[in-house]
């Protein structure tokens, strides 16, 4: 914080000086809050150095007391024994000198205010004691584990490397820079000097400041590396102003000039082993023709001149593993031709700078493969991704600038980059060198980006979101191999972004589709699919370090790619087919999406892929639904073949998971819903093909329970099969699938009356043998033999079997009245209404005999079957006779029908109490059994 502070109060303190008076009160208050730090942490760290040593001593002089204890007591005594406390007590004064002196310094970071030469710093290294090298590998190898960035580490380094150290030769260096470049373009304004000595002087001044950083190298490292970096910087600053300011030489000259240079810093920073001076002269050099520059140069010797420092950070990046370099010569590159775009480019520029566009991009991807040549694949950040990913991001974004206007020129640089990444990662992959190993596939996935990003670039718009989308999985998959958090955050929130962005345009711009498939709208969700799909694949790998945190992210990854891809292609089927059309459309695509998600999911072992085998289900629910409300059969309009395809790719993603994945609960549902799809399906088959024919209602009321019926008896006859899936799933098959398929035919049975009176047309009417007498004999014959196959089931899912049977024998008593009542409005011509049906004389005969008949028999078969509950029923309907014979017929008791019915209603009760008397409980049965 106060640094903070002193920072502000600096800036604040200047800025009346306008923006540079700001920024140099800033870095002044930044120094002064940093000497003062310095000066407190130096004075701690002296105090604890101290206490070290005294420690340090006090133990090598009580070794030293017990050693001359011991060469006492030996068969020399002779010997001094001050002579072997001399040596240890000479190396703890000469430890204690050396630990006052050398300042407490972090390693990972070069110090230019060091003076210790490198070949005292490796003696150091190597007379250091066991224990300390062991705790330093071990924090080292700690550190290479722990993958999370430390902020306040970073801040701490990069203050360590801007006021650590010696503060005031940094400085000055940055500051004589300025200086010199700012007196280089006051001299050309005002005319100071010839020009000719205006160059001598600043190439003298260059020399100085590195001939004197050579000669202290030994002596005192970081003041030297610091004069060299400066020195090469001015040099630069001189050799562009030779060219552009003055004319003093030609370009070929001063390019071979600069090159010389370039090679001078490269064999100083080698030799030395200081990437500290590298980037030192490749900033300088970098800066050069910018502080120099009076907006009227060509940007072709500009770009040129940048072209040889790249080669310059190129040869050294293929020699030293320095990423700061190739960090820096990138940052430089694209900045610059990025601002000088922004300000000076014009289309005519094209031919020019396109040429420099290619070999930047080029340079920096070779920097990229030297870096992942000369680091260990053991080691923490094997690949710059900086680089890998950089490059093409803001290159492609460069190249879309360069080519704005020209006609698919996007979607050809595209496929180019595309092509050309995957070209390389091959090349890569095929070395077979662990070390490339994660290079070569950053590449091919930049490759795969790239070559599926140029497909809607060359049809229309949309492709930033795509882009993202592809971007965020690359991203996520470098995350999960590097263990990353704050980058798989970030990859997270690039798709989540892409998704919304895409959306958004969507519901905005309403662009034209004119071809199908082939548009920015299908190949944009396609896209942003694919991302979703391939980032919980990576997710879902078992190398990645599988976590309940990781398996729930990629559950809604893959959620988020099935949202996607299904939407997108509903919206096409919407967008260009017709309306008849859609539904079996929309089921190709589900059951086909589904089959290759269980196919794909049983190949990779990806369980929750393969819970796909779901789609097909979802597919014929969702078209059945749009087949009801458009009232046209299944199997119209292309449906003949989505159906059976639909249902064959049902059942086959379902073997697939049966094989591969634990599907006991969560695939029951699926099993039965089967059945129930089906039955609806066929259902609305037949009745829909009926519907528009020349016949009678009976035909078309029939019509729709005709094939549920029939499929009940089929899975009843089944019910002992052991072939799958019946021998798999027998109670999701029997029960859960065909348990509803029953009670909508028992349903049915009992409710269809009100809708129409049955007629045969145009056959005649003949009871129980017209269409609709025979399909409700069918469906309730079904009913009941599936009650009778599958009754062992049932209990655990609807309770006792005899509850059943009870619905079942109202249900059909329901109907038999029905279909008595048809007859009497056949034969009588009675309109079909239940209230001018009833209102017959001939209505209430027939229903008393037909109730007492029925009655009768199902007396007369309780008897043989000892079933007294079956009696008591049959007691009840002739109970309900003689009630309504008295309540109901009697009112009209001179009319013939209402005789014929008391005389025959008379007579069955007397058959009844002849031949079929009161069946006895089980006990007296069980008591008349037994012997006395």
């Amino acid at each position: 914080m106060k640094t903070v502070l002193w920072i502000v109060v600096g800036a604040a303190l200047g800025v009346m000086g306008g923006t540079a008076g700001a920024l140099a009160g800033a870095v002044l208050g930044g120094m002064v809050a940093s000497l003062l730090a310095e000066r407190r942490e130096t004075g701690a760290r002296l105090e604890a150095r101290l206490a070290a040593v005294e420690h340090e001593l006090e133990a090598l002089r009580g070794r030293s007391a017990d050693a001359a204890t011991t060469m006492r007591r030996s068969a020399t005594p002779a010997a001094d024994p001050g002579a072997a406390a001399a040596p240890a007590s000479a190396e703890a004064s000469g430890a204690a000198q050396r630990a006052m002196r050398s300042p407490v310094a972090d390693p990972s970071w070069p110090d230019l205010g060091a003076d210790t030469p490198p070949q005292a710093a490796s003696a150091a290294a190597k007379g250091a004691s066991p224990r300390a090298t062991e705790a330093g590998q071990a924090a080292g190898s700690g550190a290479e584990s722990r993958p999370q960035i430390d902020l306040e580490l970073l801040y701490a380094r990069w203050r360590d490397w801007l006021f650590g150290g010696n503060t005031l030769v940094r400085v000055g260096i940055l500051v004589l820079f300025f200086g010199l470049a700012f007196l280089a373009r006051y001299a050309v304004e005002h005319a100071l000097l010839p020009p000719a000595l205006r160059v001598l002087g600043f190439a003298l001044a260059g020399g100085a400041l590195g001939v004197l950083g050579w000669r202290l190298r030994e002596r005192r490292r970081g003041y030297a590396l610091s004069l060299q970096g400066g020195g090469i910087a001015v040099l630069y600053l001189t050799a562009f102003a030779a060219l552009r300011l003055y004319g003093l030489l030609s370009a070929d000259a001063t390019f071979g000039l600069l090159l010389a240079l370039v090679g001078l810093a490269a064999w100083l920073a080698v030799r030395q082993d200081a990437p500290v001076l590298a980037i030192i002269g490749t900033a300088g050099g970098f800066a050069a023709p910018i502080l120099a520059s009076t907006g009227a140069g060509d940007h072709v010797q500009l770009f040129t001149y940048y072209a040889i420092l790249n080669g310059g950070v190129l040869v050294l990046a293929w020699r030293k593993a320095w990423r700061g370099l190739n960090l820096t010569g990138f940052v430089f590159t694209f900045l610059i031709g990025l601002a000088w775009g922004a300000q000076f480019y014009h289309p005519w520029h094209y031919a020019s700078t396109q040429p420099f566009l290619i070999l930047f991009a080029l340079m920096y991807v070779a920097a990229a493969v030297a870096y992942a040549w000369k680091r260990e694949p053991a080691l923490r950040d094997p690949v710059d991704g900086t680089l890998v990913f950089g490059v093409p991001v803001i290159g492609f974004g460069l190249q879309a600038a360069l080519v704005h206007g020209m006609p698919d020129a996007l979607a050809w640089s595209a496929a180019a980059t595309g092509a050309f990444y995957l070209t390389l990662g091959a090349v890569l992959h095929r070395l077979r060198q662990a070390r490339f190993e994660l290079l070569a596939a950053s590449f091919t996935a930049l490759g795969i980006a790239f070559l599926s990003l140029a497909v809607p670039l060359a049809f229309d718009g949309r492709w930033s979101a795509a882009a993202w989308a592809l971007e965020g999985a690359a991203l996520w998959w470098v995350a999960l191999h590097q263990q990353r958090r704050l980058a798989s955050a970030a990859a997270l929130l690039l798709q989540a972004g892409a998704g919304v962005l895409f959306a958004a345009d969507l519901l905005h711009i309403d662009a034209p589709r004119a071809l199908p498939l082939l548009n920015s709208a299908f190949l944009g969700t396609t896209m942003i699919a694919g991302a979703g799909f391939a980032s919980a694949w990576f997710a879902a790998r078992p190398h990645t370090g599988q976590s309940a945190a990781r398996q729930g992210i990629g559950s809604i990854l893959l959620a988020w790619a099935w949202l996607w891809w299904l939407g997108g292609t509903w919206d096409e089927i919407v967008a260009h087919c017709a309306t008849g059309v859609q539904p079996a459309a929309l089921l190709l695509t589900f059951a086909i999406s589904g089959a290759l998600a269980s196919a794909i999911g049983a190949k990779l072992h990806w369980p929750a892929l393969q819970q796909g085998a779901l789609l097909p289900l979802a597919g014929m629910t969702i078209a059945l639904a749009q087949v009801f409300g458009y009232a046209v059969p299944p199997s119209a309009n292309g449906g003949w073949l989505a159906w059976p395809l639909g249902l064959a790719l049902h059942l086959v993603g379902l073997r697939l998971a049966d094989r591969d994945i634990d599907t006991s609960r969560r695939f029951a549902l699926a099993h039965a819903a089967g059945v129930w799809v089906l039955a609806l399906a066929l259902s609305q088959e037949l009745g829909q093909r009926l519907a528009p024919l020349a016949l009678g209602d009976g035909w078309k009321l029939g019509g729709f329970a005709l094939p549920p019926a029939l499929l009940l008896v089929a899975l009843a006859q089944a019910a002992r099969s052991d072939a799958w899936p019946l021998g798999g799933w027998r109670a999701s098959y029997l029960a859960g699938g065909a348990g509803p398929v029953a009670a909508a035919l028992a349903l049915w049975s009992a409710a269809i009356h009100p809708f129409g009176a049955g007629a045969p047309d145009p056959l005649d009417y003949l009871p129980l043998l017209n269409p609709m007498d025979l399909a409700l004999l069918l469906a309730l014959g079904a009913v009941a033999l599936w009650l009778r196959r599958t009754g062992h089931l049932l209990p655990r899912f609807a309770g006792p079997v005899w509850r059943l049977h009870a619905g079942l024998a109202a249900v059909a008593f329901i109907a038999a009245n029905a279909a008595l009542l048809r007859a009497v409005h056949r034969y009588t011509g009675t309109r079909w209404d239940l209230t001018a049906l009833l209102a017959l004389d001939a209505t209430q005969a027939a229903l008393s005999l037909f109730w007492a008949v029925l009655g009768l028999g199902l007396m007369l078969f309780a008897n043989r079957r000892a079933s007294r509950t079956m009696w008591l029923t049959g007691a009840g309907l002739m109970v309900a006779v003689v009630g309504k014979l008295f309540l109901v017929d009697m009112a009209a008791s001179g009319a013939l029908a209402r005789i014929v019915s008391f005389i025959g209603a008379g007579l069955l009760l007397l058959v009844v109490g002849y031949f079929s008397p009161l069946p006895p409980r089980r006990a007296d049965r069980d008591d008349a059994g037994t012997p006395g």
